[in-house]
């Protein structure tokens, strides 16, 4: 039977009047959902007409342990779930591929079971649930999603209308909820899903990842249905990752719809991989996502209608020519406006809408910042965590994914001078701690820029942060030299083996480097090779910094920051601290570190860091040490030769005055 048109349907036009400027209405009665403040101050500033809203934001699930079922029939703990792995589906058939893991501190509620089962949630987890009798206005058989924060504010006669479920012999059966019990706060673990986000855990029940919030979707999804005819154009630097949670976010939601009160409402929805539209208005009522590169942006261009969203994501790094496009498509009295984003740099029309064009500065932008530390959502022991990790509140990445404000950036360049002077004072960090030696090498290319560089340094320690955060004593720069001598730098390389026991060699291998690789493997001698272009190895790592080199340099300026990288040699001190304060740094569109490359450093006139790479090296991913018991045989230019030759003059002064006093 054929649809009636829905600009026909009085009905309809009723819900717009309840709904079209109040999306947190639209949000509690007809999804079922409880949105936090800050949601609910993101719905108010988009929901009258031309409204201009900038979001600048830092910011589930299960306990840990969780047994997760896998696509292979395996299963494992929640805790160790990847992006490389695929969950099995609700209907015990289709894999979900995980696209991304999340984690952190809230309340836990233990949910135990009448078949004796039991399961750790925090409190924005979604529970699957199936009603077992007809009663307020639900039908026995029905399936609902809620909040575990709104299920336990239910009464206990709609608690035992409603039952969890698992899939047993191909078919859904009800598991009642004997009891939910309090934890407090504790670290939860979990995952977004590619597509449908119910799956199974090991002992088949159905569950729901939380993910990422659903605002989204949620605006999305309103937008779509209450305003006749609409578009809404989601845009984003990397369009593939943004569609893919905004479509499953409106999913979510439209089941949601399906099994609420205004479940015939969603009948009329259309769902495709490319569209989300109203059915018998396909051409001229949708959503879509689009992207236009920064050479190319009258790409987005000719998206023109009476009510048209704009949703543009990652913002910050979304090019000015692109945004000046899709803004202007925004050419009638009721169009709206989102940008979204983490505040990676200080410029562009992002940075513009919270500055020069906010309401702040009588701007038409409505700037809003959703400070993490103001959040229900993330605990003091998160923030405590976070402030230990990045080292301070004034730390950049700290200013942009916790507090949500643009980084406090005093220049362009990741290490100041006052760092570069800190570096060579103070007394020795590593006094009581059993250290390894570790040699790195970075290999000129011989053209008049590039040095070849070997440095010797005590290491201690693993961590990026922490009470195991690495710490460092550069001990001896043997060489710097700009030549390309392959066998001069293996014979001092061979040398430094010597002299200091246990030593682990780190070389650059690539480029220049391959043939000094050649001549160390050939000669037997195993070295760390440094491939530090490739994205890091840890999944956190990945998502705040662009490669390893990043996060090498990254966590050299923190360990110089925080005292735990001292030079105890002046060779080279000139030209190290020339080098070291001209490190230029940036964040991209995910709010990742990003050094800049030697290209682009050498079309900014800045020599190569050749003497701060080897520094760098120091900090990358799986870089270990041995501990050395042995003595050392040191230079005679080193601080220990130096300090050991005042010794020895010292007691051959003594000997001396003994030989003149007792004549021996």
């Amino acid at each position: 039977m054929a649809l009636q048109p829905l600009k026909e349907i009085p009905e309809w036009w009723e819900l717009c009047v309840r709904y079209r400027y109040d999306i947190y209405a639209f949000a509690v009665e007809a999804l079922g959902i409880t949105p936090t403040w800050q949601q609910e101050l993101l719905f108010e500033s988009i929901a009258f007409d031309g409204s201009r809203t900038s979001v600048a934001s830092g910011h589930g699930c299960f306990g840990k342990g969780t047994k997760i079922r896998l696509a292979n029939g395996k299963w494992k703990r929640v805790e160790k779930i990847t992006i490389n792995d695929a969950v099995l589906g609700s209907d015990g058939i289709i894999p979900r591929e995980v696209i991304s893991t999340v984690t952190g501190w809230q309340d836990l509620y233990r949910f135990e079971y009448e078949n004796g089962k039991s399961h750790v949630y925090n409190k924005s987890h979604i529970l699957c649930l199936i009603a077992l009798e007809t009663k307020n206005g639900w039908k026995a058989g029905d399936m609902m999603e809620v909040l575990v924060s709104k299920w336990l504010e239910w009464p206990e006669e709609t608690k035992h209308q409603f039952a969890a479920y698992e899939l047993k012999h191909k078919k859904y059966s009800p598991i009642r909820i004997k009891r939910a019990v309090s934890l407090g706060e504790g670290e939860y673990f979990g995952f977004v899903l590619d597509g449908d986000s119910t799956f199974l855990t090991a002992d088949g029940m159905v569950h729901h990842n939380t993910g990422k919030t659903a605002s989204a979707g949620i605006v999305a999804l309103w937008h779509l249905l209450f305003f006749d005819e609409s578009i809404t154009m989601f845009t984003a630097p990397q369009i593939g990752q943004l569609k893919k949670q905004v479509w499953k976010e409106i999913s979510i939601n439209l089941g949601r719809l399906k099994s609420g009160p205004l479940g015939w409402l969603a009948d009329y929805v259309g769902y495709q991989s490319e569209l989300v539209y109203i059915k018998g208005s396909k051409e001229k009522w949708y959503v879509f996502a689009k992207t236009a590169p920064k050479h190319q942006p009258t790409n987005l261009a000719g998206n023109h209608a009476d009510n048209y969203l704009l949703w543009g994501d990652e913002a910050s790094g979304i090019p000015d020519e692109v945004m000046d496009v899709v803004l202007g498509a925004l050419t009638h009295e009721d169009n709206r406006a989102v940008l979204t984003s983490q505040p990676t740099r200080n410029a562009g029309l992002f940075y513009e809408t919270h500055h020069t064009l906010s309401h702040r500065s009588d701007g038409v932008w409505t700037a809003l910042t959703f400070n993490g530390e103001e959040s229900p959502l993330v605990s003091k022991q998160s923030l405590a965590e976070q402030r230990q990790k990045y080292g301070s509140r004034d730390d950049p990445q700290y200013q942009i994914r916790v507090l949500g404000q643009f980084p406090d950036r005093a220049d362009e360049f990741l290490i100041t001078k006052r760092n570069a002077e800190n570096m060579y004072c103070g007394a020795s960090i590593l006094k009581d701690h059993l250290f390894g030696y570790v040699i790195t090498v970075d290999v000129g290319g011989g053209v008049g820029r590039d040095d070849s560089v070997i440095a010797v340094s005590k290491v201690w320690g693993e961590a990026q942060w922490g009470d195991r955060a690495r710490r460092v004593e550069v001990v001896d720069i043997p060489l710097c030299k700009n030549k390309d001598d392959i066998t001069e730098l293996f014979a001092k390389i061979h040398e430094c083996i010597l002299k200091y026991p246990n030593a682990t060699l780190v070389v650059d291998d690539n480029g220049a480097g391959k043939g000094l690789g050649q001549l160390l493997t050939k000669n037997g001698i195993w070295y760390m090779p440094v491939h530090w272009g490739g994205a890091c190895f840890n999944t956190d790592n990945r998502k705040e910094y662009v490669n390893k080199r990043a996060l090498a340099y990254v966590g050299l300026y923190r360990a110089i920051d925080q005292g735990r990288f001292k030079i105890k040699t002046v060779k080279f001190k000139v030209k190290t601290q020339a080098q070291i304060i001209k490190i230029p740094y940036t964040f991209d569109e995910h709010s990742r570190y990003k050094i800049f490359s030697k290209d682009e450093m050498k079309r900014m006139g800045i020599k190569s860091p050749d003497l701060g790479d080897v520094f760098a090296f120091l900090f990358l991913e799986n870089m270990f040490y041995t501990e050395a018991y042995e003595n050392v045989v040191v230079s005679d230019e080193s601080p220990e030769a130096q300090e050991q030759a005042a010794k020895k003059s010292r007691f051959s002064q003594l000997k001396e005055a003994a030989k003149k006093e007792f004549g021996t």
